[in-house]
């Protein structure tokens, strides 16, 4: 009797709980997504470092700001996910792929998987004519899976840091392909073969102490949360300018 009972609580709260879950048990995580901001905005970046580069390609405001378990201190910005919801007539249970791009914190962390979509990301989750209605549920539970990022043609992108200078360097890293995020960063100046670590500070924003001859163009080399390493050469070119972004030739 005490092997049955547990199982058959279980059972009963997802069932009491979850009225849009009708996939079967174990295929996917289950969560919640709710979504903030203007009901067809594009969300934000800035816990990430990247600013407002949410509402434009490649991210094109498909983003969700991330609890705790997603978010991971930062670490988990980048990272993409294939999320849906089954509820009938507001949903259609077809995917849509987002990124994580900001934080969710407080109550956010009151149930272990939130999702807080951009408003343009969570409607996409229903057909368009009931786009308005699913906002207006304000939450629905969802399957979410990590899967590995895509931006096309899109390469990594380096954003240099407003307060950079001669003898502090700052970038926030985005649009990585595969896994997302980054484990370590290593960064060279001119005409140097000599690649030396750079410190993730918050976000995916990633900084280095450099001296008088440490000059640009600097190059990088990334490698991803899974392992995988590439070089960046020449990625931030000799006349940058500390608030710009520059675009590299290579992505994973």
């Amino acid at each position: 009797m005490s092997t049955i009972t547990p199982f058959i609580v279980v059972t009963i709260f997802l069932v009491t709980f979850s009225p849009c879950l009708y996939f079967v048990l174990g295929a996917d995580d289950k969560g919640l997504a709710t979504w903030y901001g203007p009901e067809t905005g594009s969300g934000k970046a800035a816990a990430c470092g990247w600013d407002n580069d949410s509402k434009d390609p490649p991210f094109s405001s498909m983003i969700a700001a991330g609890n705790a378990k997603f978010f991971l201190k930062g670490k988990g910005c980048g990272n993409c996910y294939e999320v849906f919801c089954s509820r009938k007539p507001h949903c259609t249970g077809k995917p849509i792929k987002i990124t994580i791009t900001d934080e969710c914190p407080g109550k956010c962390n009151d149930i272990p998987y939130h999702f807080d979509l951009s408003g343009h990301a969570f409607g996409l989750m229903g057909p368009p004519a009931q786009a308005h209605a699913l906002r207006m549920l304000g939450q629905v539970d969802i399957q979410f899976k990590k899967v590995p990022c895509s931006y096309g043609a899109t390469k990594i992108a380096f954003k240099i840091d407003a307060k950079t200078n001669p003898f502090w360097f700052a970038t926030a890293i985005e649009y990585v392909n595969g896994d997302g995020s980054l484990s370590k960063v290593e960064m060279a100046s001119a005409g140097s073969p000599l690649f030396t670590p750079m410190k993730n500070t918050w976000g995916a924003v990633w900084q280095k102490d450099t001296a008088v001859l440490f000059k640009p163009p600097y190059s990088f080399k990334l490698t991803s949360g899974d392992g995988k390493t590439i070089t960046a050469t020449n990625a931030v070119p000799a006349n940058y300018k500390p608030g710009q972004k520059y675009s590299s030739t290579v992505n994973f």
